[in-house]
């Protein structure tokens, strides 16, 4: 008994020592090259990165007891790319790849002789499509009749729903026979989506919902490793173009639905989606920063329970973050504060009479802050405003080197503008602003209502003309 264990236990160790790891063969002709590398995609980073190099040869095998992890892979010879492979598991991970002039064959691996497969079909569909577009553009500049243009144009779009109907058929068909491989869930998300009603072209919001609502209807949030591929980073990319394309109050709803799609199906591209946005939407150096879609993001991951470590590790720091971002918010009256005017005079900000302020918060020494002061300064229709009496600009110091405030006042204050110093240092002891970048503008009303909170120098003529 104890040798039929013995002959057992060692069959079962070479079995599992021949299922591990990897080992990949490729093969080329006519291809000069130095090195050869193997590149994986890096989520972190957003574009592939060398994992392996090795010295070129045309007949090369690269190997390691560690299986390589479920993803996209890349093949370059020097920087030019041979070829791409999937990985679906840590399983069938010993094939070979053979670039023979321009035909790319797979041996041994099933995913990847499909995934070529279905790269060539794709290409027959593109190519049949191209055809379709040069006959319509013939046809444009036939000259004949209306009614036969018509018809041939009918003819034409028949083609075309002929051609999308296959190609959707193939592709359906290729998901069924790879059904729980990467290659699955690589078409399933790249199926064609639903297109808005014609009548939704002339409603911006209309039209954008609509397009981001459905962005992700084919997308197998379950399949975490689509993470180590570029298809989810290039979904996020596009989503988060068509959430700046909305108000507010049509974004919000759309961004809250698909956290909470994402957060049902995995928790790891919950994680991923979140991450990306609040990278947009909310990091402060962000030039599509928008606050107010990061305040719902931050609401939503501050109720979400049994956060991943990394996550529960910022619980503060997001709370600090809604913390700041609800203060001041549009429509709310800014926090008053103290100023010691250039004049000597001192005085509470609500004090500052005009139909509209513009408070400029900035460190004098602060070189984007003196940038930014030169483009207002010589911005004509803030000086027409000023000129007019229905807008004050007023720059704010709120720190407490007092003498650095008075060298600026002596050397770079614009002269139409208001000067002040917060001496009594209520606004940075009290946070009362957010100011994790200055320069900062807030546009109020006279009733020192914020219309318009961390105004972009793109911005400040538009809204101006707006109001004024």
């Amino acid at each position: 008994m104890g040798y039929l264990l013995t002959i057992f236990f060692t069959c079962f160790f070479f079995i599992a020592t021949a299922q591990s790891g990897f080992q990949i063969r490729i093969k080329t002709t006519n291809i000069h090259a130095d090195s050869l590398f193997v590149k994986s995609y890096n989520v972190k980073d957003k574009k592939f990165t060398k994992f392996l190099s090795s010295k070129f040869t045309n007949d090369i095998t690269i190997n390691d007891k560690t299986p390589l992890m479920a993803g996209i892979y890349v093949i370059e010879a020097d920087s030019v790319l041979l070829s791409e492979f999937l990985i679906s598991d840590a399983q069938n991970q010993k094939f070979t790849i053979s670039i023979l002039d321009e035909d790319i064959t797979v041996e041994g691996s099933k995913e990847n002789s499909a995934n070529r497969a279905y790269m060539q079909k794709m290409l027959e569909f593109d190519n049949q499509l191209r055809a379709l577009d040069m006959e319509y553009q013939q046809l444009q500049q036939s000259g004949m009749p209306t009614y036969m243009l018509q018809t041939a144009m009918d003819s034409l779009l028949k083609k075309l729903d002929k051609i999308e109907a296959d190609k959707r058929v193939y592709q359906e068909k290729t998901i069924e026979k790879n059904s729980g491989l990467l290659l699955a869930s690589i078409i399933q998300s790249s199926l064609e989506l639903l297109q808005p009603p014609k009548e939704y072209y002339r409603d911006r919001n209309k039209y954008f919902s609509f397009l981001s609502e459905h962005l992700f209807d084919n997308f197998p949030w379950e399949d975490e490793r689509l993470l180590n591929t570029p298809l989810l980073y290039n979904k996020l990319k596009i989503f988060s173009q068509q959430i700046l394309q909305l108000d507010p109050k049509f974004a919000i709803p759309v961004i809250l639905n698909t956290l909470n799609e994402s957060k049902a199906k995995s928790r790891n591209m919950y994680y991923a989606l979140f991450d990306y946005l609040e990278h947009d939407f909310g990091y402060y150096k962000s030039p599509f920063r928008e606050e107010t879609l990061y305040i719902a993001m931050l609401k939503d991951i501050l109720n979400t329970p049994d956060l991943d470590e990394m996550h529960e590790l910022r619980m503060k720091y997001y709370e600090r973050e809604l913390t700041l971002l609800s203060k001041n918010q549009t429509g709310e009256k800014a926090f008053n504060f103290n100023m010691l005017l250039s004049t000597g005079d001192t005085v509470a900000m609500y004090d500052i009479d005009a139909d509209f302020l513009m408070l400029y918060f900035q460190n004098p020494d602060c070189p984007t802050c003196g940038e930014l002061r030169e483009k207002m300064k010589n911005m004509e229709i803030l000086n027409i405003a000023i000129a007019s009496g229905k807008l004050k600009i007023v720059t704010v110091y709120f720190e407490e080197n007092e003498k650095l405030w008075r060298n600026y006042l002596q050397k770079r204050a614009v002269p139409n503008w208001i000067h002040g110093w917060n001496y009594d240092m209520q606004i940075e002891e009290e946070e009362l602003y957010d100011f994790r970048t200055i320069p900062m503008i807030m546009f109020l009303d006279k009733n020192k209502r914020v219309i318009k909170k961390d105004l972009l120098i793109n911005e400040i003529e538009d809204w101006v003309k707006r109001f004024l």
